[in-house]
Protein backbone atom coordinates (compact mmCIF):
# COMPACT_ATOMS: atom_id res chain seq x y z
CA UNK A 1 0.00 0.00 0.00
CA UNK A 2 2.61 2.25 0.90
CA UNK A 3 3.82 2.58 -3.06
CA UNK A 4 0.53 4.31 -3.59
CA UNK A 5 1.83 7.39 -1.46
CA UNK A 6 4.75 9.89 -2.96
CA UNK A 7 7.73 9.67 -0.82
CA UNK A 8 9.16 13.62 -0.24
CA UNK A 9 12.76 13.23 -1.03
CA UNK A 10 15.62 16.19 -1.29
CA UNK A 11 17.94 15.99 -4.32
CA UNK A 12 20.65 14.09 -1.83
CA UNK A 13 18.15 11.69 -1.17
CA UNK A 14 17.53 11.13 -4.64
CA UNK A 15 20.68 10.58 -4.86
CA UNK A 16 20.82 6.99 -2.91
CA UNK A 17 16.93 6.46 -3.40
CA UNK A 18 14.53 7.63 -6.17
CA UNK A 19 10.90 6.20 -4.74
CA UNK A 20 8.94 5.11 -7.48
CA UNK A 21 6.38 7.41 -6.92
CA UNK A 22 8.40 10.88 -5.71
CA UNK A 23 7.73 14.01 -4.08
CA UNK A 24 10.56 16.32 -4.39
CA UNK A 25 11.22 18.71 -1.68
CA UNK A 26 13.47 22.17 -1.03
CA UNK A 27 12.71 23.74 -4.28
CA UNK A 28 12.96 27.46 -2.91
CA UNK A 29 12.86 30.79 -4.00
CA UNK A 30 16.19 32.06 -4.70
CA UNK A 31 18.27 34.50 -1.91
CA UNK A 32 20.13 35.49 -5.02
CA UNK A 33 18.15 36.07 -7.90
CA UNK A 34 14.44 36.72 -8.83
CA UNK A 35 13.34 33.38 -9.45
CA UNK A 36 13.68 30.34 -8.03
CA UNK A 37 16.72 27.72 -6.63
CA UNK A 38 17.47 23.69 -6.09
CA UNK A 39 15.40 22.57 -9.18
CA UNK A 40 15.27 18.98 -10.06
CA UNK A 41 18.10 17.24 -12.04
CA UNK A 42 15.78 14.59 -12.73
CA UNK A 43 12.60 13.56 -12.07
CA UNK A 44 10.44 10.34 -12.30
CA UNK A 45 7.33 10.61 -14.88
CA UNK A 46 4.37 11.86 -13.08
CA UNK A 47 6.28 13.02 -9.85
CA UNK A 48 5.07 16.13 -7.60
CA UNK A 49 7.44 18.72 -7.21
CA UNK A 50 7.00 20.83 -4.12
CA UNK A 51 8.07 24.53 -4.09
CA UNK A 52 8.09 26.08 -0.40
CA UNK A 53 7.90 29.57 0.81
CA UNK A 54 11.44 29.14 3.51
CA UNK A 55 12.55 31.95 1.65
CA UNK A 56 9.44 33.92 1.23
CA UNK A 57 8.91 36.17 -2.29
CA UNK A 58 9.33 39.41 -2.10
CA UNK A 59 11.23 40.68 -5.64
CA UNK A 60 11.42 37.30 -7.59
CA UNK A 61 9.01 37.60 -10.87
CA UNK A 62 6.25 35.52 -10.90
CA UNK A 63 6.95 35.13 -15.22
CA UNK A 64 10.62 33.97 -14.14
CA UNK A 65 9.23 31.45 -11.64
CA UNK A 66 6.70 30.05 -14.39
CA UNK A 67 9.35 29.61 -17.11
CA UNK A 68 11.53 27.68 -14.39
CA UNK A 69 8.70 25.68 -13.56
CA UNK A 70 6.89 24.72 -17.26
CA UNK A 71 10.70 23.18 -18.17
CA UNK A 72 10.75 21.26 -15.35
CA UNK A 73 7.02 19.97 -15.84
CA UNK A 74 7.68 19.69 -19.57
CA UNK A 75 11.11 17.68 -19.26
CA UNK A 76 10.33 15.48 -16.46
CA UNK A 77 6.27 15.30 -17.09
CA UNK A 78 5.30 16.88 -13.82
CA UNK A 79 1.83 15.21 -12.69
CA UNK A 80 1.47 18.26 -10.14
CA UNK A 81 3.13 21.53 -8.44
CA UNK A 82 2.32 22.00 -4.80
CA UNK A 83 2.87 25.45 -3.62
CA UNK A 84 4.01 24.34 0.23
CA UNK A 85 3.73 27.95 1.59
CA UNK A 86 3.44 27.77 5.47
CA UNK A 87 4.50 31.18 6.19
CA UNK A 88 1.01 34.02 6.51
CA UNK A 89 -0.07 35.29 3.11
CA UNK A 90 1.20 38.42 1.69
CA UNK A 91 -0.27 40.11 -1.18
CA UNK A 92 3.57 38.56 -2.50
CA UNK A 93 2.98 35.01 -1.82
CA UNK A 94 -0.97 35.58 -2.76
CA UNK A 95 0.20 37.15 -6.49
CA UNK A 96 2.70 34.34 -6.80
CA UNK A 97 0.52 31.46 -5.99
CA UNK A 98 -2.22 33.15 -7.89
CA UNK A 99 -0.43 33.58 -11.49
CA UNK A 100 1.50 30.21 -10.88
CA UNK A 101 -2.17 27.96 -11.01
CA UNK A 102 -3.34 30.45 -13.98
CA UNK A 103 -0.03 30.02 -16.03
CA UNK A 104 1.34 26.42 -15.38
CA UNK A 105 -0.30 23.54 -17.56
CA UNK A 106 0.02 20.88 -15.09
CA UNK A 107 -2.15 21.03 -12.40
CA UNK A 108 -0.89 23.16 -9.44
CA UNK A 109 -1.75 22.55 -5.44
CA UNK A 110 -1.73 25.18 -2.45
CA UNK A 111 -1.82 25.19 1.26
CA UNK A 112 -5.38 25.22 2.35
CA UNK A 113 -4.87 29.61 3.69
CA UNK A 114 -4.58 29.69 -0.42
CA UNK A 115 -6.81 27.28 -1.51
CA UNK A 116 -9.77 29.02 0.27
CA UNK A 117 -9.39 32.04 -2.59
CA UNK A 118 -8.17 29.68 -5.86
CA UNK A 119 -10.40 27.24 -7.34
CA UNK A 120 -7.59 24.57 -7.35
CA UNK A 121 -6.25 21.38 -5.48
CA UNK A 122 -5.53 21.98 -1.78
CA UNK A 123 -2.21 20.17 -0.16
CA UNK A 124 -3.48 19.44 3.56
CA UNK A 125 -1.38 19.13 6.26
CA UNK A 126 -2.08 15.44 8.54
CA UNK A 127 -5.15 15.03 9.53
CA UNK A 128 -5.45 15.66 13.11
CA UNK A 129 -5.70 12.23 15.40
CA UNK A 130 -8.72 13.61 17.05
CA UNK A 131 -10.42 14.60 13.95
CA UNK A 132 -12.73 12.08 11.50
CA UNK A 133 -11.24 11.46 7.99
CA UNK A 134 -14.47 12.44 6.47
CA UNK A 135 -14.40 15.96 8.88
CA UNK A 136 -11.26 16.76 7.85
CA UNK A 137 -11.55 15.65 3.87
CA UNK A 138 -14.92 16.78 2.82
CA UNK A 139 -14.66 20.59 2.41
CA UNK A 140 -11.82 20.36 0.03
CA UNK A 141 -12.63 17.35 -1.76
CA UNK A 142 -14.32 19.36 -4.85
CA UNK A 143 -11.01 21.25 -5.21
CA UNK A 144 -9.06 17.85 -5.47
CA UNK A 145 -6.95 17.23 -2.30
CA UNK A 146 -3.20 16.08 -1.81
CA UNK A 147 -2.63 14.70 1.92
CA UNK A 148 0.10 14.58 4.04
CA UNK A 149 0.57 11.84 6.06
CA UNK A 150 2.99 11.52 9.32
CA UNK A 151 3.45 8.74 12.34
CA UNK A 152 1.96 10.70 14.89
CA UNK A 153 1.16 10.65 18.59
CA UNK A 154 -0.96 13.20 21.00
CA UNK A 155 -1.73 13.20 24.22
CA UNK A 156 -5.42 14.71 25.63
CA UNK A 157 -6.11 15.72 28.71
CA UNK A 158 -9.32 16.41 29.83
CA UNK A 159 -10.43 17.89 33.10
CA UNK A 160 -13.56 19.72 34.47
CA UNK A 161 -11.75 23.17 32.94
CA UNK A 162 -11.76 21.78 29.50
CA UNK A 163 -9.40 19.81 27.09
CA UNK A 164 -5.69 20.50 26.55
CA UNK A 165 -3.82 18.69 23.56
CA UNK A 166 -0.47 17.56 24.00
CA UNK A 167 1.98 16.49 21.43
CA UNK A 168 4.64 13.49 21.99
CA UNK A 169 6.96 11.42 21.15
CA UNK A 170 5.35 8.55 18.29
CA UNK A 171 4.34 5.69 19.80
CA UNK A 172 4.58 2.49 17.73
CA UNK A 173 1.63 0.88 18.92
CA UNK A 174 -1.46 1.02 21.97
CA UNK A 175 -4.61 -1.46 22.57
CA UNK A 176 -7.47 -0.04 21.45
CA UNK A 177 -8.59 0.91 17.85
CA UNK A 178 -10.77 4.01 16.45
CA UNK A 179 -11.80 2.62 13.07
CA UNK A 180 -13.42 6.51 12.70
CA UNK A 181 -10.19 7.93 13.15
CA UNK A 182 -7.67 5.43 11.80
CA UNK A 183 -5.66 5.10 14.75
CA UNK A 184 -4.96 3.21 17.66
CA UNK A 185 -5.55 4.57 21.76
CA UNK A 186 -5.10 4.31 24.97
CA UNK A 187 -7.17 6.07 28.03
CA UNK A 188 -5.99 6.53 31.59
CA UNK A 189 -8.44 7.54 34.47
CA UNK A 190 -7.54 9.51 37.15
CA UNK A 191 -9.04 11.06 40.17
CA UNK A 192 -9.08 15.00 38.89
CA UNK A 193 -8.74 14.15 34.90
CA UNK A 194 -8.34 11.44 31.95
CA UNK A 195 -5.95 11.10 29.65
CA UNK A 196 -6.27 9.86 25.74
CA UNK A 197 -3.22 8.82 24.25
CA UNK A 198 -3.55 8.61 20.24
CA UNK A 199 -1.45 6.89 18.04
CA UNK A 200 -1.19 6.26 14.23
CA UNK A 201 0.81 3.10 13.59
CA UNK A 202 1.75 1.27 10.59
CA UNK A 203 -1.63 -0.65 9.83
CA UNK A 204 -3.32 2.85 10.86
CA UNK A 205 -1.30 4.61 8.26
CA UNK A 206 -2.17 2.07 6.04
CA UNK A 207 -6.09 1.97 6.51
CA UNK A 208 -5.42 6.36 6.36
CA UNK A 209 -4.49 5.61 3.00
CA UNK A 210 -7.03 3.49 2.04
CA UNK A 211 -9.79 5.63 3.27
CA UNK A 212 -8.64 8.66 1.65
CA UNK A 213 -8.41 7.16 -1.87
CA UNK A 214 -11.62 5.85 -1.59
CA UNK A 215 -12.91 9.76 -0.71
CA UNK A 216 -11.35 10.54 -3.86
CA UNK A 217 -8.05 12.42 -2.73
CA UNK A 218 -6.02 12.89 -5.41
CA UNK A 219 -2.60 11.99 -3.68
CA UNK A 220 -0.83 10.95 -0.39
CA UNK A 221 2.39 12.57 0.02
CA UNK A 222 4.80 11.57 3.23
CA UNK A 223 8.45 12.19 4.29
CA UNK A 224 10.55 9.53 2.86
CA UNK A 225 12.92 9.90 6.43
CA UNK A 226 9.51 9.55 8.61
CA UNK A 227 8.21 6.34 6.43
CA UNK A 228 10.97 4.39 5.17
CA UNK A 229 11.39 3.23 8.97
CA UNK A 230 7.70 1.47 9.14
Amino acid sequence: MFSEVFLAVTGREMAEFTPQKTAYLSCHFSPYGSGLSNLPAFLPKDSLLLVDDRMPPKEHDPNIVAKQLKEVVENFSVKCILLDFQNAPTEETEAMARHLVNTLSCSVGVTKEYGKKLQCPVFLPPPPLHTPIEKYLTPWLKQGVYLEIAPESIQITVTKDGAEFSPIPYIAELPLYHKRLCCHYQVEVLEDKAIFTLTRSKKDLIALVQKVEQMGALGVVGLYQELKGI
